[in-house]
């Protein structure tokens, strides 16, 4: 149930666009290419935990604790910010799905319910919250399985009256499609965006996926390390037949899969299982896909929320974030956070397909930037620990070298939907915008912090303790301050 959590409902909607823009063979290509990425970030940042494990130590702790404050700082407010995203994103998905593709009346009530319904779930009291975690998680991953073992029928029954069955969608389009321009090179960047379309399905996957097994395991460090491989091999498995299933149930030229080429559009298994004109299918699928959406919304509202609730125990956010009420729901985290919700309202302005691409961009931007940094922490500890004299016990064998991997694609991924978007024959300029502001938004962050540090020191106040002087989190378990960083 670990993994639960971390299966985005991207996997159901995004993966539409991305089989439109490859073809199936890239679809795959993509999910398991990502799938290694994912692996290598995974086992890097859960080394990190099984040294020394903290509740919030993927998220926050590790990144001060051998780096420095500002880097803390501003990769802890963007993993907030962009999980707070993911909560519009996986509403606008849920919209989408029901075809609400057109900005009318009726979007903004269905909308404001389901916010209410989000919303509602996190004030409820901590326990509860998580026993229900159990149940959504549990409806993901019987979607996401029966949604495969449904494709496998279809390909095997085929659709009635035409040759349509088994790998037919291979032959007629095409395993791989050519994007921008012809030939070859079309089909290079056919499996580039495919990539990039992908993304999202996986974003901030391996940080999810640590954490939770820090909060389950900190008394047996050792297992961190293990199990977070082993959840890991289960995302991919997950993936890999959905991938497989999608790729044989819809073609890849169906316009209904891009909402004839606005963004994002009908899932791949809802084309296929129309196709096949099953009743009440189409139905059962339709209602599938938007619970699990609501279930992926309130996760995420769950996590960016104690986000920032920890981000105010280090003082590097008011300290009214820290106010939990007495069921230990952290309120103020939850309602400020949930403001993030409004963006879903831009499906009033523009189609839902459109919104879910401005706010995908966005997130994958972001996520990219964390991987990032999640590497930059490791080699890192390895340095440290390394200039102190311990052994980590606790090692993977894809280590060093996948981090290094890590760093390359993380950075390159953000460059290359960059440069996609600003293509001649691709004109879409929110996208444009949702990729530039996604980069810009880290290093002002971390800048910002930097310059407040010097002011703070130049002109301090009342000879207050301050974060940025370390003080602070020295004196929490598990930090040090950025003088024994550099003695180390």
């Amino acid at each position: 149930m670990v993994v639960g959590p971390t299966v985005g409902t991207g996997l159901f909607i995004g993966s539409g666009q991305a089989l439109a823009a490859g073809g199936p063979a890239s679809l795959i290509s993509s999910y398991i290419f990502i799938s290694i990425l994912v692996y290598c970030l995974t086992t890097a940042v859960a080394e990190i935990a099984a040294h020394m494990p903290a509740e919030d130590g993927t998220m926050l702790t590790h990144t001060h604790r051998y780096t420095s404050s500002h880097l803390g700082f501003s990769v802890g407010y963007l993993r907030w910010y962009s999980m707070a995203l993911l909560v519009p994103f996986e509403i606008t998905n849920a919209m989408v799905n029901l075809g609400l593709w057109i900005p009318e009346p009726k979007v903004a009530i269905r909308l404001t319910i389901v916010i209410c319904v989000i919303f509602g779930f996190n004030m409820l009291p901590e326990r509860t919250f998580k026993r229900s975690e159990v149940a959504f998680t549990g409806l993901k991953l019987i979607t996401a399985t029966g949604l495969a073992i449904v494709s496998v029928y279809l390909a095997i029954r085929g659709v009635p009256g035409t040759p349509e069955r088994g790998f037919h969608y291979w032959r007629d389009p095409g395993p791989m499609k050519e994007y921008l321009v012809d030939g070859p090179l079309g089909q290079f960047l056919g499996l580039v965006q495919c990539v990039l379309y992908s993304t999202v399905s996986f974003i901030f996957s391996p940080e999810m996926i640590v954490q939770k097994r820090e909060q389950l395991d900190s008394e047996a460090n050792h297992s961190i390390l293990r199990l977070s491989q082993l959840d890991n091999v289960y995302l991919f498995i997950v993936y890999i037949l959905s991938a497989l299933a999608i790729s044989i149930v819809a073609p890849s030229d169906d316009p209904l899969l891009t909402n004839h080429g606005i963004g994002a559009g009908m899932s791949p298994y809802l084309v296929g299982i129309k196709k096949a004109h099953i009743p009440v299918l189409p139905t059962v699928t339709t209602t599938l896909i938007f619970l699990s959406s609501i279930a992926s919304a309130r996760s995420f509202l769950y996590i960016s929320s104690r986000t920032l609730c920890s981000l105010a125990e280090i003082e590097h956010a008011p300290s009214m974030f820290k106010a939990r009420n007495k069921y230990g729901v952290p309120y103020v985290s939850v309602i400020a956070t949930a403001l993030f919700s409004g963006f879903a309202y831009l499906s009033l302005a523009v189609s839902s397909s459109a919104v879910f691409n401005l706010l995908m961009y966005f997130i994958t931007t972001s996520g990219c930037i964390s991987w990032l940094c999640s590497c930059i922490v490791y080699l890192r500890f390895r340095r440290t620990i390394k200039a102190r004299g311990h052994t980590s016990v606790h090692r993977a064998r894809i280590q060093p070298y996948g981090a290094y991997f890590g760093i390359f694609f993380s950075a390159l991924l953000p460059l290359a939907s960059a440069a996609m978007i600003v293509a001649p024959t691709h004109n879409i300029a929110q996208n444009f915008i949702s990729v530039f502001v996604g980069i810009v938004m880290f290093p002002m962050l971390y800048f910002g912090h930097q310059a407040r540090a010097a002011i703070g020191r130049r002109y301090p106040r009342d000879r207050e303790l301050s974060v940025e002087d370390g003080c602070d989190l020295s004196e929490k378990p598990g930090r040090v301050n950025d003088e024994e960083q550099e003695q180390a």
